[in-house]
Order: C-alpha cells, then structure tokens, then sequence
C-alpha cells in the first residue's frame, strides 16, 4: 500500500501543491502534517543557549487546568506597562539538553503576536506572515517538542500542557503579553486552551482554518465505506495516539479539554477557514456530508465562545491559507492589535 502521508497529501488542501510550494506539508483529513525538517526561517538556523533557569516541560500547575478553580495570575495593564518591550531578534533553542524547543521572536511593538503551527508542524508554514507582522508588533513563533528543530518529545502532551509549557518558554525568555494569539489547525486549540488559561494577558484571538474539537472523533467514525478513502482516514486516527506523532500528543484527551472551555468573554476574534473542502473521490457521499458538516459546525462553535468574533471565509484556498492566502491572515491579525 502506498506510504499513507504520501496517499492523503490532497485531503482537505483544496488544491495539490508541488513539494517546493508547500514545503513536504502533507494534509491529515483536514491537519496539515509538517513533517518538514526546517524549523527556522533564518539561513543560519537556531543557536543553542545554555540550559534555561526555568526548564520548558516543567509540570503542569494547578492554574493551567481549564476546569480548576484557581485563576491564572493576573496582569494587569499597568504591569504591563512596566516592562520593557523586547527589541532585539531570538532565534534560539532553549532548554536543558534533550528539552530544547526552538523560539523566533522579531519586531517591536506594544503587543507580541503568538504564531502556534498545526499538527506536528514546525514555524517554517508562517514566513510569509512573519515579516509584516514584525513591521507592526513583536511576533513569535515556536515549534513544540517533536517540531522543526526542537528536541524530540519525551512526555505525553495536551493543549493544556502545550499552552502552559508556552508560556513558561515566553517568561523564560522574557516575552511579556499583551498577546494576539494566532493558531493553525490543531494550533487553533491549543490558541484556544492559552487564550481561556491566560484570559488577563491575551488580547486578540486568530483562528486559521482550526480544526474543530470534534475532529479526531468524526474521523474516526468512517465505517462501513469500503473505499480507499475510508482506509486512509482509518490510518489518519492511528497518528492521533501519543505514539503515533512525533509530538506525542494525546489528540482524544487535548481536543476534550478545550471542549470543556465554553466562553472566552468578549475576546476579540476571528475565525478564518475555506469555503470549500475536498475528500477521496471515492469515499461514500454519506460521510463526505457529515464531514463538511461537522468542519462547518466546528467552526460556528469556535465563533460562539467569544461575543465579539467574526468569521472570515475564504474560497481560494486549502487548509494551509497562511500559505495559500497570507494577506488575509496578516489583515486579521493587523485588526486585532491595538
């Protein structure tokens, strides 16, 4: 059988690119799997730094569980205020020795946007993002244990573990908020899940093309379709498992924590995804409905979590659009800062 990221590489893209284009992205029914090995957008690549004083992959606190009754700590804006803001560019592995993760911070600014990839991607998808968002705000993107150049993952990750080991990475190297968090795909949960444990430091939320918390599960209930199709979204579930991806995420238990996030206020956001979708040619019409019904769905719920979102939709596009359609990500984002 053919190798399964080659086969589904049109699955949910809209279109097929050429490997140059897409940079190896291969498409996971609707998650775009990065399996490229490029994690930094500069020539050089990131400098190793000494072991960091807080150790990224540190346990997870009692206020980085969405259902615990114990805020996050607040900022205020006049601490805020009181920090300096960054100027000068990172590019860095940080972390002690096999728990290095890879961070690019560049520009100035007021607000820092937060870049979060898709599923097992790495920052090389945001390139044509960073540099005008640079020109108007500090922005960073990082890639996860298991991602582009960090080291690989050695613990059993959620979005909740994702967001509070990012925002000991910011502290760490000394990246305050206010933030615009942008995230792609399962990078849109994981957004999500920082946004409702971080509540007091973000101030702008971007969705690109994310992945709805009902995902995994739609996927994996294509049944009795005998088709090729069908067996490839078979083997897509079996990279949903921690052993399964190179991030060990455990997509079952990350996606129903942020089902259990109901309301992130009056955030300002934006939910930006394609107005079209493919499938296998021959996968049962049955399942193509109930699966673009359940994109659709997922993403009105991301829009019901917040009274003041929008949603964004474009037509020519696939599931990468800050790839495909970089100006209408880098405009969404724009309209978030302050």
């Amino acid at each position: 059988m053919t190798n399964i990221f080659d086969t589904i590489t049109f699955l949910w893209s809209g279109t097929l690119r050429t490997a140059s284009r897409h940079l190896s992205i291969v498409v996971l029914g609707g998650v775009l799997l990065g399996a490229t090995a490029c994690g930094s957008t500069s020539a050089s690549g990131p400098a190793e730094t000494a072991p960091a004083t807080s150790a990224v992959g540190a346990p997870t606190t009692a206020a980085a569980d969405p259902t615990s009754s114990t805020p996050p700590v607040p900022t205020t804006a006049a601490a805020v205020a009181a920090v300096p803001r960054p100027t000068a560019t990172i590019d860095e592995l940080i972390g002690a020795a096999g728990q290095r993760v890879h961070i690019r911070c560049t520009g100035q600014g007021a607000t820092t946007v937060l870049l979060l990839a898709g599923f097992t991607g790495g920052a090389e998808g945001w390139a044509a993002v960073e540099p005008a968002v640079a020109a108007r705000a500090r922005v960073c993107s990082y890639e996860r244990p298991g991602t582009g150049t960090s080291d690989p993952a050695t613990e059993t990750a959620t979005f909740t573990t994702q967001a509070t080991d990012l925002h000991e990475l910011l502290n760490t190297v000394g990246e305050p908020g206010p933030y615009v968090v942008v995230g792609h795909s399962f990078g849109g949960a994981e957004a999500v899940m920082f946004a409702s444990v971080f509540a007091d430091e973000v101030i702008g939320l971007v969705l690109v093309d994310a992945s709805p918390t009902t995902w995994p599960a739609s996927l994996c209930e294509v049944t009795d379709d005998p088709s090729e199709g069908a067996a490839i979204l078979q083997g897509v579930c079996e990279t949903f498992a921690p052993t399964g991806n190179s991030e060990r995420l455990d997509a079952a238990a990350a996606f129903s924590e942020a089902r259990r996030i109901t309301s992130l206020g009056s955030l300002p956001m934006s939910v930006i995804t394609g107005t079209r979708r493919e499938l296998p040619a021959d996968l049962a019409a049955s399942n193509v409905d109930r699966l673009n019904e359940a994109w659709a769905q997922g993403q009105q719920d991301w829009m019901a979590l917040s009274t003041d979102a929008r949603l964004v939709s474009i037509d020519d596009t696939g599931h990468h659009i800050e790839i495909d359609q970089p100006g209408v990500v880098i405009d969404e984002i724009t309209r978030l800062l302050p």
